[in-house]
Protein backbone atom coordinates (compact mmCIF):
# COMPACT_ATOMS: atom_id res chain seq x y z
CA UNK A 1 0.00 0.00 0.00
CA UNK A 2 1.28 3.40 -0.97
CA UNK A 3 1.65 6.26 1.72
CA UNK A 4 0.90 8.62 -1.15
CA UNK A 5 -2.59 10.38 -0.25
CA UNK A 6 -5.05 8.93 -2.88
CA UNK A 7 -7.72 11.38 -3.44
CA UNK A 8 -9.90 9.34 -5.76
CA UNK A 9 -9.84 6.35 -2.78
CA UNK A 10 -11.07 9.14 -0.71
CA UNK A 11 -13.78 10.80 -2.78
CA UNK A 12 -14.92 6.78 -3.23
CA UNK A 13 -14.81 6.22 0.14
CA UNK A 14 -16.58 9.52 1.01
CA UNK A 15 -19.11 8.17 -1.24
CA UNK A 16 -19.83 4.58 -0.43
CA UNK A 17 -20.08 5.52 3.40
CA UNK A 18 -22.64 7.93 2.62
CA UNK A 19 -24.53 5.63 0.70
CA UNK A 20 -24.19 2.72 3.65
CA UNK A 21 -24.96 5.81 6.29
CA UNK A 22 -28.14 6.66 4.44
CA UNK A 23 -29.19 2.82 3.04
CA UNK A 24 -29.16 3.68 -0.29
CA UNK A 25 -28.41 1.94 -3.56
CA UNK A 26 -24.58 1.92 -4.44
CA UNK A 27 -24.85 4.10 -7.87
CA UNK A 28 -22.24 6.87 -8.67
CA UNK A 29 -23.14 10.04 -7.34
CA UNK A 30 -24.62 11.69 -10.57
CA UNK A 31 -26.73 8.44 -11.77
CA UNK A 32 -28.14 8.66 -8.04
CA UNK A 33 -29.57 12.48 -8.87
CA UNK A 34 -30.79 11.06 -11.83
CA UNK A 35 -32.55 8.21 -10.66
CA UNK A 36 -33.96 10.06 -7.44
CA UNK A 37 -31.84 7.72 -5.39
CA UNK A 38 -32.67 10.04 -2.06
CA UNK A 39 -35.39 9.92 0.34
CA UNK A 40 -34.75 13.62 1.50
CA UNK A 41 -33.77 16.70 0.02
CA UNK A 42 -30.67 17.21 1.88
CA UNK A 43 -29.31 14.08 0.75
CA UNK A 44 -29.79 15.46 -2.99
CA UNK A 45 -27.96 18.22 -2.05
CA UNK A 46 -24.90 16.41 -0.66
CA UNK A 47 -25.17 14.37 -4.01
CA UNK A 48 -24.83 17.58 -5.92
CA UNK A 49 -21.97 18.73 -3.62
CA UNK A 50 -20.44 15.63 -4.29
CA UNK A 51 -20.59 15.71 -8.01
CA UNK A 52 -19.57 19.18 -7.92
CA UNK A 53 -16.80 19.01 -6.43
CA UNK A 54 -15.75 15.54 -8.43
CA UNK A 55 -16.23 17.25 -11.61
CA UNK A 56 -13.82 20.40 -10.36
CA UNK A 57 -11.40 17.87 -9.07
CA UNK A 58 -11.10 16.05 -12.62
CA UNK A 59 -11.16 19.61 -14.85
CA UNK A 60 -8.16 20.08 -12.19
CA UNK A 61 -6.37 16.71 -12.92
CA UNK A 62 -6.32 16.15 -9.26
CA UNK A 63 -7.96 12.58 -9.86
CA UNK A 64 -5.63 11.30 -12.58
CA UNK A 65 -3.01 8.64 -12.02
Amino acid sequence: MSSKFDLMETMNDALINFYEKNDLEHLCALDSQIVGNYKTPEQREWLESFSETWEKLQDARWLDD
